[in-house]
């Protein structure tokens, strides 16, 4: 009988035990917060980037935007600024240009060029001109006509790299 009366109170314990750790758990989820940090303004949620504009940019914006873009892929200051010479002959830096026959944008593709860059674009219209200059990067770096183009060391040079490049030649 001994042994009933010690295991009855030693489950009374612990039940009570129980029932006080849960308590303290319930009264920490229930409780609302210290009063100082009622008074601390939570920190702004991130503002989102604008959404590009599907209008093209003006000559001017553009012609920024593609010195910005290249800059920031790494090209050196005389390729930018042949690149930069290069699309203001094509397309006077308007990005959505229309030019002889089947050539159209920023550098003037055409033919199977044209439909690879609609292609890489998801689009049969003109490609924003980040895309544009993304698909320019990728022919630059990717095509061996355009060697001369990384081996150049002037503006001159890259410059006339890209006109024979871009204009079907090669190095």
């Amino acid at each position: 009988m001994w042994g009933v009366r010690t295991g009855a109170a030693a489950a009374a314990w612990l039940a009570i035990a129980f029932f006080m750790s849960g308590c303290s758990l319930y009264e920490e989820l229930l409780a609302p917060p210290p009063l100082e940090t009622a008074f601390t303004p939570q920190p702004a949620p991130p503002v989102p980037a604008p959404p590009r504009s599907l209008t093209p940019p003006s000559p001017s914006e553009a012609r920024a935007e593609i010195e910005q873009w290249l800059a920031n892929a790494g090209y050196r200051d005389f390729q930018v600024e042949a690149l930069v010479e290069h699309a203001r002959t094509e397309s006077g830096f308007r990005a959505c240009a229309a030019g002889a026959g089947d050539l159209s944008y920023l550098f003037q593709w055409g033919g199977t060029r044209l439909q690879q860059l609609h292609r890489f674009a998801h689009t049969d219209g003109c490609p924003q001109l980040h895309t544009q200059l993304a698909f320019a990067d990728k022919e630059l770096r990717n095509d061996p006509k355009f060697a001369c183009f990384w081996k150049a060391t002037s503006e001159a040079g890259a410059y006339a790299a890209l006109r024979r490049g871009f204009g079907r030649g090669s190095c």
